[in-house]
């Protein structure tokens, strides 16, 4: 029997759009020439990474950002506009396992069949996590948490990786990105310096956190994270009551939630648990100046 457009979840509605989209702007870039001013163009998943890229380049190329201020890659559709100018791009610098890059990761080449795709979380260990944000219609791919630029000790890792694929494509930039990245380096060991120095001396380890979005920090850094999502999904009330008793139990002192996600469950678990309850910005485009507060806010909550 055939399933109507109603009967289908809103994770294959939103892939449903997603492929018509991007069908529409194959269709459009395969009529059009390329033309030398993409030639400095470079499309990208997020915003972090558009502030590594400008930082390298000293602003030196145009990045295409999928995912604009203030959403979530869990829910975000690219827009037709979006599509467009990744077609246009001399690069894709993706960070993999994002739901709405499956959607079209297998077409990509049909969109320009010259442009550069870079993978960054190809070239790190990833830990599992969650997939199939039904209620929002995209999820993790293949259950493998995309979250691997919240943790300083994996961008170390990647800013190689990052500064390898931007003198292949733009080798004019070569001595600009050579010494820029010398500079980032530092200010990212920095950090990672930093953050461990803070972590190791916390008396409370453990956190909550709505949106499992520090996997990689807790992992690198000896801390303990509790996830609010189910599989991600919103909490059952019975999964509520069981968060909000282990807070209490356990003295866990904060729950984190990032900005563009619905804060009345967290506000609820807050304000049963009797604990602190303060918003994170992943998506920040200023990399370093997130981190440096995140830091900061660890050891203002987990010294409690």
């Amino acid at each position: 029997m055939k399933r109507t457009i109603d009967q289908l979840s809103s994770n294959q509605k939103q892939v449903l759009r997603l492929m018509t989209v991007l069908l529409l702007v194959i269709a459009v870039a395969s009529g059009c020439n390329r033309t030398e001013s993409n030639q400095k163009l470079i499309t990208v998943s997020i915003l972090p990474q558009k502030y590594f890229i400008d930082v390298l380049t000293n602003e030196g190329v145009e990045v295409n950002v999928m995912v604009p201020p203030g959403s979530s890659h869990a829910t975000y559709s690219p827009t037709s506009m979006q599509f467009k100018k990744l077609s246009d791009s001399k690069m894709y610098m993706g960070i993999g396992h994002l739901g709405y890059e499956e959607a079209w990761m297998s077409r990509l080449g049909e969109l320009n069949k010259e442009m550069k795709t870079v993978i960054l979380s190809d070239h790190i260990e990833l830990i599992a996590g969650a997939c199939e944000h039904d209620h929002h219609g995209h999820g993790h791919d293949h259950g493998v948490d995309p979250h691997v630029w919240m943790s300083p000790k994996v961008v170390l890792q990647l800013l190689p990786h990052i500064k390898t694929a931007l003198i292949e494509s733009f080798p004019e930039l070569k001595s600009t990105i050579d010494a820029n990245y010398e500079d980032l380096l530092l200010r990212v060991g920095q950090t990672d310096e930093r953050l461990t120095a803070v972590t190791r001396q916390l008396p409370k380890k453990e956190f909550l956190i709505f949106h499992p979005a520090l996997s990689y920090l807790a992992r690198d850094y000896g801390l303990v994270q509790t996830a609010v999502e189910q599989d991600g999904k919103e909490p059952s009330p019975a999964y509520l009551a069981t968060i909000i008793k282990k807070a209490r139990d356990e003295s866990i002192p904060v729950i984190f939630i990032q900005e563009e996600y619905d804060i009345r469950n967290a506000r609820t678990i807050s304000d049963e648990a009797g604990i602190a309850l303060v918003q994170i910005n992943p998506m920040a485009y200023n990399w370093s100046e997130a981190m440096e507060e995140l830091t900061q806010t660890l050891q203002n909550h987990l010294n409690e």
